[in-house]
């Protein structure tokens, strides 16, 4: 265990700038708040010991190790764990505690500092010693506390003083950590910070989950509608075998229209067709393909990792003469139907047998002509379709309102953690609660 306790004379130190840690603290700040730095608002710092353990979530009786990914999302997620195995148990150290503030003090460049609060105890989980436990002093609430360690402001210092030689994994010290200036304001309107904020977290939490519930139904929709039936045995299956090539066709239509660099796109992997930077596209456009609206197009070199995408746009997009572009048959394919297609078990296993005895695999659109597919009639397909897009378009709402949460939730913590909108004890929680600012209020 680690422990570090905070120094009261840092109040003085923090009232003029520090050079030594390239830092310094605004002289204007609001009445009745503080300047100081993190070591005056955090009584201690513990951590835990690296131990033996099974990849897999412990069953009731057993004792659990956080991974770091139990803080990277910015809320607790106690599921992040691996089990101790038993010779190990006694070795375990740090137990989470409530009302605290879990910091990765070792990850990579992006990830390092993140953090989350702690609103209960978990007796049978233990911190690793990459997870740092932050209890507050007196000064400090611990929800307060938490959100100012998770502030974008602060998250950029914690990355800024991060130190390593590896650009991989980095490592913020204590001494940097605690050094970090902080405007603090009385503790009762840290409590009112923290119960306006914490509405916020309350709706994103929701949010979250239920994007989780709409994604599960969606899998479960697509694999009922789309997958089960590639099985010829699946009840009264009236779906034909077909080769890809017969419902699909490949374009090679190249760039005759002159269309410029904003125009090109490339698939990246979750994302989409999505623009690329110029200085990764050839000067010369003309030999680039075309690809219209509603066609898929792929790098033939990362298909087998699923580096596929439709195109959503309304005009012709471009992507380099490398990739590979096809789309549905006129009268044969629906598109929505044939892009839900994509990445079913049959899809995979083909791509995996397309692909063995290769090094590095190239899949052309003569690979996945020959393909195998069980599909309906065109009009049934239409209703799949359909089906299964409108609800990946309310799933993607769904996503969109929760980042729209998340870009309000930043802006109230910029305006409210340094002073520039006060919270006095006549405030109105319920006039900066999502409901309130959420479409069309102040960020």
């Amino acid at each position: 265990m680690e422990t570090r306790h905070h120094r009261p004379e840092l109040w003085r130190l923090a009232q003029t700038p520090d050079r030594r840690r390239g830092w310094s603290v605004s002289g204007s700040i609001p009445k009745g708040w503080l300047n100081g730095c993190l070591e005056n608002v955090v009584a201690t710092i513990s951590s835990g010991v690296s131990v033996n353990s099974e990849g897999r979530e412990k069953a009731a009786g057993e004792i659990g190790i956080l991974k770091t990914s139990c803080v990277t999302t910015g809320s607790f997620r106690p599921n992040e764990h691996k089990v101790v195995v038993p010779v190990e148990v006694e070795r375990v150290s740090e137990p989470v505690a409530r009302d605290t503030v879990i910091v990765s003090r070792m990850n990579t460049p992006d990830l390092v500092g993140a953090s989350a609060y702690i609103g209960r105890d978990y007796a049978d989980l233990f911190l690793p010693d990459r997870l740092w436990q932050v209890r507050p002093s007196k000064k400090a609430t611990g929800r307060w506390l938490s959100f100012v360690i998770g502030s974008p402001a602060m998250r950029a210092r914690l990355k800024a003083i991060a130190s390593g030689t590896s650009n991989s994994m980095k490592n913020i010290s204590q001494d940097g950590f605690l050094g970090l200036p902080v405007q603090v304001p009385p503790i009762d309107e840290q409590r009112r910070i923290a119960t306006v904020l914490g509405t916020w977290d309350e709706s994103i939490d929701k949010a979250e989950c239920l994007i989780a519930a709409k994604q599960k139904r969606f899998s479960a929709v697509r694999i009922n509608l789309v997958e089960a039936l590639q099985v010829a045995a699946r009840g009264n299956n009236s779906w034909r075998p077909i080769e890809f090539g017969q419902i699909a066709e490949e374009l090679k239509q190249r760039n005759a229209a002159g269309h410029g660099p904003d125009r090109v796109m490339g698939v990246i992997k979750g994302e989409g067709l999505v623009p690329m930077r110029a200085h990764v596209m050839a000067s010369d456009l003309r030999r680039y393909l075309m690809v219209p609206p509603r066609a898929i197009a792929y790098n033939p070199m990362r298909l087998n990792i699923g580096s596929i995408a439709a195109s959503r746009y309304d005009e012709d997009v471009l992507v380099s003469p490398d990739y590979v572009v096809f789309r549905a048959r006129k009268g044969r394919a629906d598109p929505d139907f044939l892009r839900f297609l994509i990445g079913t078990k049959r899809w995979r296993e083909h791509l995996i047998a397309v692909g063995s005895g290769s090094v590095r695999t190239r899949i052309y659109f003569d690979g996945l002509a020959e393909m195998v597919l069980r599909v309906p009639d065109v009009r049934e397909q239409k209703r799949i379709g359909q089906m299964l897009a409108a609800m990946e378009e309310d799933l993607k709402a769904t996503i969109e309102a929760a980042s729209a949460l998340r870009t309000q939730k930043r802006g109230l913590m910029q305006k409210l953690l340094t002073g520039e909108w006060r919270l006095d004890e006549r405030f109105d929680a319920e006039a900066l609660s999502p409901r309130a600012l959420v479409v069309g209020g102040r960020s």
